[in-house]
């Protein structure tokens, strides 16, 4: 019986101090408005000096191109979200953006699914990108991941 009450000891102190360590991973919203998709804020991640050919490849962590099916690379005006050019990756998994003019733009990616946009499982979108180059541009974008529990993380890719 005492090895019982031993065991009784341990088990409550392991779930006195493990629980509270396990919810911090959990997201919560309070006031929930603070998660809402309105709340998120972006910014141009794309910047073209002259009117360019855009092509490119995206890459994982580990350097592995992109496997989702039906992912899409987009061009977006930042001011109005209006879609300046739109690709499905290739069986290679690169895509083709077409002639882009010189500016500042948004370029996501993101999963169609059931003819709705989602956004990458666990990836951010691109950062930082530029093209200085005539004619033509490649890009070779690599995905950054991030943590579960995101606040955007289930709201239409931005």
């Amino acid at each position: 019986m005492h090895w019982m009450k031993s065991w009784l000891r341990i088990c409550g102190f392991v779930a006195t101090f493990l629980l509270p360590a396990g919810l911090q991973g959990q997201l919560i919203c309070n006031p929930p408005e603070m998660c809402s998709c309105e709340k998120e804020e972006v910014s141009p991640n794309l910047t073209i000096g002259t009117a360019v050919r855009l092509t490119g490849v995206l890459f994982d962590g580990s350097g592995a191109p992109i496997q989702f099916n039906r992912t899409i690379v987009q061009v977006l005006n930042p001011m109005n979200n209006e879609i300046l050019s739109s690709a499905t990756l290739d069986e290679k998994r690169r895509f083709d953006l077409g002639v882009v003019p010189a500016g500042r733009f948004r370029l996501i990616a993101f999963w169609s699914q059931e003819k709705k946009a989602r956004r990458l499982p666990l990836f951010d979108q691109p950062k930082g990108l530029s093209c200085t180059g005539e004619n033509e541009c490649h890009l070779q974008i690599l995905l950054a991941l991030h943590g579960t529990d995101q606040r955007f993380e289930f709201c239409p890719p931005k």
